[in-house]
């Protein structure tokens, strides 16, 4: 070989390696566990049908065996039930909400590609890191005090933190009509 394609060769092997590095990725997120709605045996009927009518499935961080990112709490009004999934199609996560009542924003938010919360983990391995959590009236305060960010407007129902583990969350809150993106956790 003559040293006027060595680097031509270089080029390809490099190009080789970014593309295996890439499937690595890609291999991890096919390989994320996805949970059939119907694995959330305490959701109520109506809930589950509204889940399963958008054909999601409910994609499971590393950080838990048993099923989450499925959760239940006042998000328009206090007092009135509603629930927020991690709905994943076609490797795209979006959070729904199932309203209980008078709804008050809207039902979707904030689609990803489910593969922007893979991490690396302890040797090496990747790792869907996205779990949904209630956020309370107290943690939203203690959050704005400890990092600060917009002030949160009179807070008289929960929210719902969206963390990226080992990264920080963002607080989700429906306020007038619209979802405001309080400061969570900052890791």
């Amino acid at each position: 070989m003559t040293k006027r394609w060595l680097p031509f060769l270089l080029l390809g092997v490099l190009a080789a390696g970014r593309a295996s590095a890439q499937d690595v990725w890609t291999q991890a997120d096919r390989e994320t566990r996805r949970l059939a709605p119907s694995s959330f045996t305490a959701l109520p009927p109506k809930v589950l049908s509204a889940i399963e009518d958008r054909r999601c499935l409910v994609p499971q961080s590393f950080a838990e065996t048993t099923p989450h990112n499925v959760i239940r709490g006042s998000f328009a009004h206090r007092g009135q039930t509603d629930w927020a999934v991690l709905c994943s199609r076609a490797h795209a996560s979006t959070i729904f909400v199932v309203w209980g009542g008078p709804g008050g924003c809207p039902d979707e938010m904030e689609v990803r590609e489910d593969r922007a919360f893979l991490t690396k983990g302890a040797g090496g391995s990747i790792r869907f890191a996205r779990r949904l959590d209630l956020a309370s009236r107290e943690f939203i305060l203690k959050m704005h005090k400890l990092y600060g960010g917009d002030a949160p407007p009179p807070l008289d129902h929960q929210g719902i933190e969206d963390g990226f583990i080992g990264h920080g969350s963002t607080i989700r809150y429906c306020d007038g009509g619209k979802w405001l993106e309080l400061t969570g956790q900052q890791e």
